[in-house]
Order: C-alpha cells, then structure tokens, then sequence
C-alpha cells in the first residue's frame, strides 16, 4: 500500500508554511530597510514662510519649510533671523523666549542666545543660522 496521499499533504502544507513566512516577512524586512536607512535628500528650499507683521520686534515664531521646523525672530531692534528650529542636542523643536531674549529647548534645557550660540545645556553646536530676505513684507528663507 503506498502513502503518497501523506506525502502530498505533508508537501503542500510545507509549501503553505513557506509561503506564508514570505508573505509576512517581506513587509517587516521593508519597514526595517525604511527605518535604517537615512531619508533622501534633497536639494536647498527657498520659500516665503511669514510676513514681517507675523512677526514682531521682540517676538519668535515656528514655522515650517517642507517638513523642516524654522524659528524666526525679529529681535528688539527689529533684526530678522531664522534658524533650523531643530536643538542640535536630540533634536527636540526650540523656541524663543521674550523675556530673556533667547532661545531655549525645553527637553534639556540647552539656551542659545539670538546668535543661535549655545551658551548652557547640553547642545553641542550653535543652531544653524540660514539665509533670509525680505521682499515686499514677505520673509523668505533657504533651507539646505
């Protein structure tokens, strides 16, 4: 008597089982890839992100530039500044503070002043500072 009927199922269920890890770890391999590799990048961004009315003397505001976070500051004499918002500690988004005139990140409380120096935190760099211009009250700024 043969037993080929066992083989059969015992080839199918294997193929099944094959198929099935496959299927599932193909997407898990995808998301690790994703998360591993760095994003792409691309070339500089230049837009208008605000008005000088949005922002006035003595005043901060975030704003965003593709998917990059930008402080601007109008300073109490009424100079314009943009910085990548982004702490150069971990990342956390920063802010400016009126009161003391700098800018401060409130995940380990690194301060920088309205240069974008880091004077106390952990930070490890100054903020990047980048190009802006005003042209018919509209602020813009590059992002590289």
């Amino acid at each position: 008597m043969k037993r080929t009927g066992k083989k059969n199922r015992r080839k199918i269920l294997n193929l099944l089982i094959l198929g099935w890890t496959g299927i599932t770890t193909i997407p898990f391999l995808s998301t690790v890839l994703r998360y591993t590799s760095p994003p792409e990048r691309r070339g500089p961004m230049t837009g208008a992100v605000a008005t000088t009315g949005d922002v006035p003397p003595n005043t901060g505001k975030i704003v965003s530039l593709g998917n990059r976070p930008v402080l601007l500051i109008t300073t109490p004499d009424g100079g314009q500044r943009a910085f990548l918002a982004n702490c150069t500690h971990l990342g956390c988004v920063v802010r400016y503070r009126e009161e003391e005139n700098d800018i401060f990140c409130a995940c380990h409380n690194s301060v920088f002043d309205i240069e974008g120096n880091n004077i106390s935190g952990p930070a490890p760099r100054p903020l990047p500072q980048l190009p802006i211009e005003i042209d018919n009250d509209n602020i813009i700024v590059t992002v590289s």
